[in-house]
Order: structure tokens, then C-alpha cells, then sequence
């Protein structure tokens, strides 16, 4: 699958919103915007700055960041691309471009690889809920299937490993406080090319672009009028 003229949204991070378009053999950016604003505004921010002199009508599919990360800002994303679907589908004889989602830690994880060859083995950290951790292990040069979510107290059994940090919001635990910082939308404009040399990066996901997320649904703490109430 080439790339080649898709258009790329990751509102995955807390504290900015990617958008670009990739140019011949996925290999190049035609364009490319960072905005450090929340997702809502972002998001739009971004897409317009790179669409300025092309038309969305003129983009040949969508690149989706499905997460790990900032839940609002990934479901922004999605509806963002959902409503170009839906247009698309609207117009007489057309059908919807196609949409390709990645996954956050995995990209970070192999620009790290592509941008430090010495590295084999690390851990990439994300932030999660409260007092929670997106992690990602790459053992040999070769990033888990998964990625998988840990508390902070259990950051202490990495005090050995090495570590990369994505960008974050919230003060980290002392752990983590010598992880090494990994700029992912920096790497990623100046490494087009990761989508064209690893295709395993991106699947498809139709016309349904969403976030994923590691949490049971009962695992989440419940507001109740108990623990509101006086005694």
C-alpha cells in the first residue's frame, strides 16, 4: 500500500496536533503543520494550514493515529475524518477515500530504531488515565505486537532499562524522570519515509476510524451519591 497524496491526522499527544500530506512514494512531505494547541481547536488549525493550496477533495486517502493517547483529541480526529467519509459517500458516483490508522507508541518506537540504530532495547512511555502509563517494549530492534498499560507504582521495575518518553502533560514519577524525551511529531517530519518502509505501521480501518484503549470498562473508578453524602 502506498501513501503517496494521503492526508495525515495524529491529535494523539496532549500538548499539540500533527497534520501533513505525504508527497511521491510516501517518502516526502508536501506539507507539514504542528499545532501546539488542544485538539479541537488544532486539529482544524493544522488540516487548514497544509490544505491551503489543496483542496481536501484533492487528497487520495487519510493516515489516522488511533491512539495510545489523548482520548478527546484521537474521537475529534476520527469524526473530523468520519464527516469527509460521509461527504464523500454523498456526492453522486463517488465513493469514500480509504482510511489507514497506526498506532502512536508503535511509530514512536520505530523512528527511534530508524533514528538511533544503536538502540535495541527500550521501553516507549506514554501517558495513560490518572496514575497510569501506556508502555511499549522493543527487545532486539523488534517493538511488542502491544502495548500495554502499567501504574505508577509499577514504573519501579524499569528503574534498570532504558527508557523514551513521549511528550506529556502530567509530572512524572521518579522513575521516569531520566527517560530520555522522544519529540515523535519532530521525528516524524523529518522521517516521512517510516510508512513507506514499514507498511506493518498501518492497517486498515474503513470508514470507522476510532481510538483504541487497554482499559476494561469496569476497571475505571464510579461516581456514586454515597461518597457524597454526609454522614
Amino acid at each position: 500500500m502506498n501513501p503517496e497524496n494521503f492526508l495525515l491526522i495524529d491529535a494523539s499527544s496532549p500538548i499539540s496536533v500533527c497534520a501533513g500530506i505525504l508527497g511521491e512514494n510516501a517518502r516526502t512531505w508536501l506539507r507539514f503543520s504542528e499545532e501546539k494547541s488542544a485538539a479541537l481547536e488544532g486539529v482544524f488549525s493544522a488540516t487548514r494550514k497544509i490544505c491551503e493550496a489543496d483542496v481536501p477533495a484533492g487528497v487520495s486517502g487519510f493516515l489516522f493515529c488511533e491512539g495510545p493517547g489523548s482520548i478527546l483529541g484521537i474521537r475529534i480526529a476520527a469524526a473530523s475524518i468520519r464527516a469527509r467519509l460521509a461527504l464523500d459517500c454523498a456526492a453522486p458516483g463517488a465513493s469514500a477515500r480509504p482510511v489507514f490508522a497506526y498506532q502512536s507508541l508503535h511509530l514512536a518506537a520505530h523512528l527511534i530504531l530508524r533514528a538511533f540504530p544503536q538502540e535495541k532495547n527500550f521501553v516507549v512511555i506514554a501517558e495513560s488515565r490518572i496514575n497510569a502509563w501506556n508502555m511499549l517494549r522493543v527487545e532486539n530492534g523488534v517493538p511488542a505486537e502491544k502495548f500495554s498499560e502499567i501504574k505508577t507504582s509499577e514504573t519501579t521495575a524499569l528503574a534498570d532499562e532504558k527508557i523514551f518518553i513521549l511528550p506529556h502533560r502530567r509530572a512524572l514519577p521518579p522513575t521516569l524522570a531520566a527517560a530520555v524525551p522522544c519529540p515523535v511529531f519532530e521525528m516524524l517530519k523529518n522521517d516521512p519515509a517510516v510508512f513507506a518502509d514499514v507498511p506493518a505501521l498501518l492497517h486498515d480501518c474503513g470508514n470507522a476510524p476510532d481510538a483504541v484503549n487497554t482499559s476494561d470498562v469496569n476497571s475505571y473508578a464510579r461516581w456514586t451519591p454515597e461518597r457524597h453524602r454526609g454522614n
